[in-house]
């Protein structure tokens, strides 16, 4: 229920028309002697949660509007003719001060998770995400019938930059070569960096034709960066095609980092291509 309000906008926001008029309803047909203040807080809840701050902002009024209708027809009456006016204010800052934790606590809470899904140093996924990343594909992938493909990258000549020039320097490497990763990738595609100097990368709907392009394109973008003349560094890499992802992800990453470094093992600066 919850990943379904969170992905489709119009289900969500009938469910708070609903929810505010559905309690209006009740409200209207129980009288006020019954209260469901609270009650009127749950289409709030929905809207400062899932969706954006006009929509929260107008589940408030809404909710407040509908309250005050339904206990002005009731037939309450009050000591004070502003007494209803008054309740009706009172209610507009409570419920605006619970939507505006709720939209401060989410937010922090997507800043957090984030936070843990992304690599420090490099703003990569790191491999919790790409976990997560790699499972959502794969049942993508077996609807679709999609081949897939998986490299893993290494860097030529990394341990010498940080034994010569200091890890800071090495840090830097890192950092610039996530750039030319993520330029070079297309948006629909995932990259990430495992640790050290390794990353890996999934692409979607592709064949042997499709790696080798990736292969180029990616070795052009880092030659024409000058990562190689300034620093003596390179790569190797491996990439694994599939029919269909294994349910492991141990088994598909092996595969790849097997034709890496059998990359490596031939002279390094190269990749390997291999349909598994």
């Amino acid at each position: 229920m919850t990943h379904l309000l969170a992905r489709s906008v119009v289900i969500r926001r009938l469910l708070i028309v609903f929810m505010i008029g559905g309690f209006g309803w009740i409200d209207l047909l129980t009288g006020y002697e019954f209260s469901f203040a609270l009650l009127y807080l749950l289409p709030v809840f929905v809207a400062a949660w899932y969706d954006n701050k006009f929509i929260s902002g107008l589940s408030v009024l809404s909710s407040v509007l509908v309250w005050f209708y339904a206990d002005y027809s009731s037939g309450h009456v009050y000591s004070y003719p502003i007494v209803p006016y008054w309740n009706a204010l009172v209610r507009i800052i409570f419920f605006g001060i619970v939507a505006v934790l709720l939209y401060k606590v989410r937010g922090n809470l997507n800043a957090m998770t984030q936070m843990a899904m992304q690599d420090t140093l490099t703003s990569l996924d790191n491999s919790r995400a790409f976990n997560l990343e790699y499972q959502q594909i794969r049942r993508h992938g077996i609807k679709k019938n999609q081949k897939l493909a998986i490299g893993i990258i290494d860097l030529d000549g990394f341990k010498t930059v940080n034994d010569t020039l200091g890890h800071s320097k090495g840090d830097d490497i890192l950092v610039e070569f996530a750039q030319i990763l993520r330029s070079s990738t297309r948006s629909t595609d995932t990259v990430a960096r495992l640790g050290g100097d390794e990353f890996v990368v999934i692409l979607q709907n592709t064949n042997t034709q499709g790696a080798e392009d990736y292969s180029q394109r990616l070795r052009t973008v880092f030659n024409q960066s000058g990562l190689k003349q300034r620093y003596g560094v390179d790569f190797s890499m491996g990439i694994s095609l599939f029919e269909a992802l294994p349910e492991d992800l141990d088994e598909a990453t092996h595969q790849a980092d097997q034709l890496m470094y059998k990359s490596k093992m031939s002279g390094k600066s190269r990749t390997t291509i291999h349909v598994a």
